[in-house]
Parts: structure tokens; C-alpha cells; sequence
């Protein structure tokens, strides 16, 4: 028991030690991301231009509905649209590796050790 505490006690340490460092360091990163904000002259969309996206991807998905509409389409355009996949992948891989803290899996219990509990 002594040893859990004093694992305890140093984790906490190590954790008050870098909270200040991670705190000013995320309160920069929020000034950087105000400052790029107002100096590009961001916005959020108005509803005009959430229409304007409705009514272009409307009109996306009803042409893509046409053969003529695919047969248009290049070969570098395909190519582009094939990495911009791959990168879409990637990043969906990266997100389940962060998630399951693992590279290969998860960390389920088979069976045979669950029944062992009971």
C-alpha cells in the first residue's frame, strides 16, 4: 500500500509540475487563433451561405446520377479524389490507434478468462 501512495504522490507531482506549462501554452495557442481570426477577417456562415452549400451539394449529388457527369471527369481528377480518400483514411487510422491506445486491436477478455472470474 505504501507503494501505491507513493506513486500516487509523485504522478500528482508530475501533473501539478506540467499544468502550468500546458496551461500557458494552450492560453498562447487561444491568443495565435484569435489574432489569425480577426486579422483574416473570419466569420462563422451566415445562413445564406449554408444555403448556398445546401443547394451546391444538392446539385453534386443529382448530376452524379448522370453517366455523362463521370465520363467528364479526368484522369488527374480521379487520381486527386483517390488521395484525398487515402489521406481521409489515414486519418480515420491515426483517430482508432489514439482511441484504442494500441496499434494492433483491442484489449478484450477472452472468454475463457471471463468464465474464470465466475
Amino acid at each position: 500500500m505504501n507503494n501505491v501512495n507513493k506513486i500516487l504522490s509523485s504522478t500528482a507531482a508530475a501533473v501539478t509540475k506540467l499544468s502550468g506549462p500546458v496551461v500557458y501554452n494552450a492560453k498562447v495557442a487561444g491568443q495565435v487563433a484569435k489574432q489569425v481570426y480577426i486579422r483574416e477577417g473570419m466569420a462563422p456562415p451566415t445562413g445564406a451561405q449554408f444555403e448556398a452549400a445546401k443547394e451546391s451539394t444538392l446539385k453534386f449529388v443529382k448530376s452524379a446520377r448522370s453517366a455523362s457527369t463521370w465520363k467528364n471527369i479526368s484522369k488527374e481528377q480521379y487520381i486527386g479524389a483517390g488521395l484525398v480518400a487515402a489521406e481521409a483514411y489515414a486519418f480515420f487510422l491515426v483517430g482508432e490507434i489514439i482511441g484504442r491506445r494500441n496499434i494492433v486491436g483491442y484489449g478484450v477478455e477472452s472468454a475463457d478468462s471471463h468464465d474464470a472470474h465466475h
